[in-house]
Formats: C-alpha cells, structure tokens, sequence
C-alpha cells in the first residue's frame, strides 16, 4: 500500500505537553503504526490552554476532522491520545503562529462551529458539499442538519440542498459591500452607461451565479442597487448623455411614433443614425425605462403611445362584439404590410392582448 506524507494539526487529550518540543515515535490509525512526528507550538489555544501539536506522519489516507488516533514516544511506553482537527495543514505552513491558534481554535470546537468556520474561509466563492465531506468525513444528511441550524442563527445562507452550496453572513455582507462600491465606480469612470453588465460585476469577483444572485437581489431589496434586465446600477444614478446623444435618442422616439412599426428594428437604426450598437443600446433602455418605448422578444421596437391606441382599437372591435382578427383586418386597422404586421400581431400575443386560434386571433 502506497504511504503518503500527511501533515495535520492535532489537540492532545488527557495529558499536557510542553509548548514548542518536537517528539518523535509511531503513530496508529486505522489499526496500522507508522513512524511520525510531533511539533507542538509555541503558544497555546484559548480554548484549551494547551498548545496544538503538528504531525507529520506517513499515512494510508489523510485523516479526517475529529477522527481519533493515537502516537506513542520512542522513548515513552505511554500513548498519547490525539484528536484531529485541521487535516491537510501544508497551507498553513507560512501562517504566523497567532493567527494560526486562532483558526484552529474554530476548528477544535463542535461541529457547527467547524462548518461556519470553513464557510468563512471559503469566502465569496461558497463552500460546497465536496470539500466539506473531504475534510471531515460527515455524510451529506448531517452537513444539511448543521448548515440548516446555522441558516435558522443567521449564520450561512444555503444557496443549494443538494449537493450542498453554502455561503456565510460574513462573506455575503462583504460582498454586498464590495459590489455596491464596485458599481459606484464603474459610473464615475463610464458616467454616459446606462449601468454595469452583470457579466461584468460575475467576472470581476469570481462569482457563481447562485452567489451574484443573492447579493443583487439583497442590494435590490434594500434600495441600493436597480436591476434592469442584464444591467445594474445605483438607485440615484442618472446617466449622463451629451447633447448629441439626447438629440438621437428624441429623434428615434420621433421615429418610432411617427413611422410607427414599420422602421424600427435594432439593425436598421443603427444605419439610420450612424451610431455604435453600444451607444444604441444604452439610448433604448433609457427610453425603456422612461417607459416611452417597449420591446418584443423578436426585437422589435414600437412607441408606447402607439401601442396605447393600438389597445384602444382592439378594445373598441371587441366592445362592438368583434371578438376575433384576422391578418387582412388587423392590416386594415394599422395600415402596416403583412411583413410587418405578422411580427406585430405575434408581439400582442406575447403582451396577451391578442391570443392565437389558427390564423386568426381572438382579442382578449
């Protein structure tokens, strides 16, 4: 059986060692003894009064948070009773000694304050079931029994049950704070944007899609942040547009109303007003916003104030006891070609206006 060299800190029960000696001698897991060593430190645990003792030892498996062990001196005839209680410590080799007892003692106490002290460290990147499972060696029903304790203490957040994906208060409140600064940055340096692409804030810290939507959500919910379609932006920020900007964005809403349906798709302003995509996009969600224009899902773009009547008309047939619209009728109603009617009746059946039967439509 292949050995491999383990490194893992470990609290002596029933007997106190001296701060700062290292021994030397054999230790027992799983039935099998191998040569091993240990190092206590220098200082000693808060939570215990005794140093933690570094093993180094030639192991079968790397053992497991909490599990039992024992190590006997070379020159000793009395066996030392360990408890693990941070498995593969060669991460923290080049932690300063008071920093290093303090993690340890989270780690030396019950289960639940070893779980939230792993969903710490994990930060923003969330804590999930493997990792958990790989250091202490629970089964997934008891981690969702303490995570769920610590969700009710306001402690964690459990993003997923299954497997299981958690995040901890302090990590999701640094986070919030980080995001919301990241966004007021992000409109000092790009005032004339409309906001920031979420893609944008999920890329800057190395969010999982869980984790972005909770603290969006949260800053949401707390009136700091709008979000508006794939955009984020403070709640009192404006965007600030140049004069030629405010001048486009008139004239396409002039567009829009006068030539109602007919030229207005994405494609053909960018050729009309001889404007970047970007710079285009970030004048139609202001108008969108302003609720001055709406949207279909295929793209299209129509003047509210168009769709308004348009509504009023539909409503007028169906009070007159028309309850059904043919492609011939509704081109009569609007005055639009078939190439252009057809993708508008579709967009009033995605508003529910209008709702398919065959090639006719009955008016709701």
């Amino acid at each position: 059986m292949k050995l491999n060299e383990s490194h893992f800190y470990a609290t002596a029960e029933g007997v106190v060692l001296p701060c700062g000696q290292e021994q030397t001698g054999r230790l027992t897991l799983a039935g099998r003894q191998s040569p091993a060593s240990i190092r206590t430190t220098t200082s000693t645990s808060t939570r215990t009064g005794q140093p933690y003792c570094l093993v180094v030892a030639k192991l079968p498996e790397e053992p497991a948070w909490n599990q039992r062990l024992s190590f006997r001196r070379t020159r000793g005839d009395k066996e030392i009773q360990l408890r693990v209680v941070c498995p593969g410590a060669d991460r923290l080799q080049k932690t300063k000694e008071e920093k290093l007892i303090a993690w340890l003692d989270r780690l030396a106490g019950p289960a639940g304050e070893m779980l939230l002290a792993l969903a710490d460290q994990a930060g923003i990147r969330g804590l999930r079931q493997d990792d958990l499972v790989n250091f202490c060696r629970m089964t997934p029903a008891e981690l969702r029994r303490l995570s769920m304790e610590l969700e009710r203490e306001g402690q964690v957040y459990i993003l997923e049950f299954s497997p299981l994906f958690l995040l901890s208060q302090r990590s999701f409140s640094f986070l919030v704070d980080k995001i919301a600064g990241y966004v007021e940055s992000y409109h000092q340096k790009r005032p004339a944007e409309s906001g920031v692409p979420l893609k944008k804030i999920k890329e800057r810290f190395g969010l999982s899609r869980p984790v972005l939507l909770l603290a969006l959500n949260r800053l949401a919910k707390d009136g700091r942040l709008v979000l508006s379609g794939d955009l984020v932006h403070l709640s009192s920020f404006q965007t600030r547009l140049a004069a030629e900007e405010k001048a486009v964005m008139e004239a396409i809403e002039q567009l829009l109303h006068q030539e109602k349906f007919s030229s207005s798709s994405f494609e053909e302003l960018v050729k009309k007003f001889k404007i970047h995509p970007s710079r285009l996009n970030t004048l139609l969600d202001l108008l969108l916003k302003q609720k001055r224009i709406v949207k279909s899902q295929e793209g299209f773009l129509l003047h509210a104030d168009w769709l308004e009547n348009l509504k009023k008309q539909l409503a007028e047939l169906k009070n007159r006891g028309q309850r059904e619209l043919s492609v011939g009728d509704f081109k009569r109603l609007t005055g639009l070609t078939r190439k252009y009617a057809i993708p508008l009746l579709e967009f009033l059946d995605e508003l529910g206006l209008t709702r398919r039967l065959g090639n006719r439509r009955l008016i709701i």
